[in-house]
């Protein structure tokens, strides 16, 4: 196989695997099957200067602010408990898709 024709199949996968819409809809998938454990952390200054940022980076300014915000509510409704998992889970999305861009393939 080609080198190039390998790269370009390989850049068509990152960018399909981490779209916005597919991985949101992998996340809530996740969600509605995941079980948390029954272990509890606290919420400190850390985690809501990054709950902030993330509201502020992907609910207003990314493209993906409207998978962002349904992620959100659908969890806030369904699955509470898990809302700072998916907060993560976005954040982790959007350098996913950061990364796959600065490849340069």
């Amino acid at each position: 196989m080609k080198r190039e024709t390998l790269r370009e199949g390989y850049k068509s996968l990152l960018g399909c695997l981490y779209a916005p819409g597919p991985y949101y809809r992998r996340v809530r998938t996740f969600l509605r099957e995941y079980q948390r454990p029954k272990i509890s952390s606290r919420v400190n200054w850390r985690s809501f200067m990054a709950f902030s940022y993330a509201n502020l980076r992907l609910g207003v300014f990314g493209r993906e602010r409207i998978h962002y915000w349904g992620l959100l509510l659908w969890t806030t409704f369904r699955r509470p408990t898990l809302f700072a998992l998916a907060v993560t889970l976005s954040i982790y999305g959007h350098h996913f898709r950061k990364s796959s861009r600065g490849l340069g393939l």
